[in-house]
């Protein structure tokens, strides 16, 4: 078998719906819907399950997360765990597993729509640590590669997701900028006293769009050098301060097979809502009724992980290039509904900076040097997905 670094097409918080998108069965090609299971046993973290129901092949729609469920972990020593609790944010269950003991095998139990299903039991692979997680400067981009080396008598396959955080500024800064702001207060409800703008930090925040898959089986060495994301040098993530969280699992030869299997068959199809091949199988069953089909696969693992910063400062190759689309525009005295026009832009967001301490939209102002900043110049809440939640781990302490 060749060695394999996978970028699979499927989401890894709901990567269910990439399944549900194939149909492994005849069953599947009528309405009958399946349930869908997905999660990692873990320890040293939490325990994610993700359960869902199947789309109609080539639905575009969101798969529907199915609710009320009773998830637990079970030993084949007696050990059951509390029920999962159901994150409503991010549409799954999860169960606390930081101290999970390692000496029994573990199976997922989930009792869902008056069945009852179950994953095979099996052992937590003991997974090395990452050695590292560092960056490296290409000419136009930034590359996270990670370094990580198992005995002999470890698994040889790995499975890695990731979490970014970053820090990043509203281009303008007002308190650089001399003037009085004229704003909508509805929009910026803590207004600009004394120059400051409440409303020039924010924080991005994104999990891995793929998980990432590799086998040293044939290689002399269980060792993993590999680039796990590319980063452009105009992306906002590396615009000011960027920062990855890589959770490492071991896989055994069956989980590494059944995602291998799904890489191929994402490969082989002409395209991302072809069938599956019907054979490949997951790990779960309905223990109540083997007449039910259930879809899935879990995985058993301990968790090694490994965060770093990454600060635009120290780059000497790359220079970030965001702009937010940030533009600006002086008044076009040429243009009579230009004071109107400029108090339109307010009602959405943007700014009007003025030294002459005058401006009314409705009036004729006494034409000072006055600037119009589009709402992208300064409010950092404009980009999608911004927040203003500084994370409990960030290095920086403004707000």
């Amino acid at each position: 078998m060749k060695n394999h670094f996978i970028f699979y097409f499927v989401l890894i918080l709901i990567l269910s719906s990439c399944i549900e998108e194939y149909q492994l069965k005849e069953s599947a090609q009528s309405n009958e819907r399946q349930v869908v299971i997905q999660g990692k046993i873990t320890s040293g973290d939490k325990s994610v399950v993700h359960i869902s129901y199947t789309q109609p092949l080539g639905s575009k729609e969101e798969p529907e997360t199915v609710l009320n469920a009773m998830v637990l972990i079970v030993g084949q020593n007696g050990y059951q765990s509390e029920p999962a609790q159901f994150d409503m944010e991010n549409d799954f269950y999860w169960i606390d597993t930081e101290e999970l003991p390692s000496n029994t095998l573990y199976a997922l139990q989930v009792e869902a729509n008056g069945e009852t299903f179950l994953s095979e039991y099996q052992a937590l692979l003991q997974t090395p640590d990452i050695d590292e997680v560092k960056y490296e400067e290409k000419d136009e981009s930034i590359s996270i590669r990670l370094l990580t080396q198992g005995n002999e008598h470890d698994s040889s396959h790995y499975l890695w997701t990731y979490e970014e955080d970053w820090e990043f500024h509203a281009p303008v800064d007002i308190k650089g900028v001399s003037g009085i702001p004229f704003y909508d207060k509805n929009i910026y409800q803590q207004g600009f006293s004394d120059g400051y703008n409440p409303y020039y930090y924010c924080w991005g925040h994104n999990t891995s769009a793929y998980i990432h898959i590799y086998s040293t089986e044939n290689l002399e060495t269980n060792r993993v050098n590999i680039e796990l994301v590319e980063i452009p040098a105009d992306d906002i993530r590396i615009s000011y301060i960027y920062s990855i969280l890589v959770k490492q699992w071991s896989l055994s030869n069956e989980a590494y097979r059944y995602y291998r299997a799904l890489e191929q068959s994402v490969e082989e199809s002409s395209g991302l809502f072809a069938p599956m091949p019907s054979e490949l199988k997951g790990n779960i069953s309905c223990v109540s009724n083997p007449d039910v089909n259930v879809q899935g696969y879990v995985l058993a693992s301990t968790l090694q992980t490994k965060r770093i910063f990454v600060y635009n400062s120290d780059f000497t190759k790359v220079y970030p290039q965001y702009d937010g689309g940030c533009s600006w525009k002086t008044p076009d005295l040429s243009d009579n509904n230009w004071s109107h026009i400029w108090g339109e832009s307010i009602k959405k967001g943007a700014i009007a900076i003025t030294t002459n301490g005058y401006y009314q939209p409705s009036l004729n102002p006494n034409y000072g040097e006055s600037t119009l900043y589009s709402r992208e110049c300064v409010d950092c809440r404009a980009v999608e997905g911004a927040t203003k939640k500084r994370p409990d781990f960030w290095p920086t302490d403004h707000e």
